[in-house]
């Protein structure tokens, strides 16, 4: 996957003993074929022990003092099960 930008942000898992990590994310676009297909993606690419560190690597990075969320819903998923054929339809329409 290709990432449109990076952040750097606070470690929330730092319960492992470090304290003041950062944590640099890949942002994208789940491709056609997830089921989160067009929303904002959000990858955990490396931990380091400071924003300095992170930077070096990541010069492109924006450094944040939050976490930032994707956003992800499942509202555009249906309610009840469907079988093959209509899931078909559903998610890649019937104009074959």
């Amino acid at each position: 996957m290709k990432y449109t930008h990076y952040t750097i942000e606070p470690d929330k898992q730092s319960n492992i003993g470090l304290e003041n990590t950062v944590v640099v994310y890949g942002w994208g676009v789940y491709p056609q074929s997830s089921v989160l297909a067009g929303q904002q993606s959000k990858t955990w690419l490396d931990r380091f022990s400071s924003v300095e560190l992170a930077l070096k690597e990541y010069p492109e990075a924006e450094a944040v003092d939050h976490s930032i969320s994707a956003g992800n819903t499942f509202d555009h998923l249906p309610d009840t099960e469907m079988n093959a054929y209509e899931e078909e339809n559903y998610f890649y329409g019937d104009d074959k």
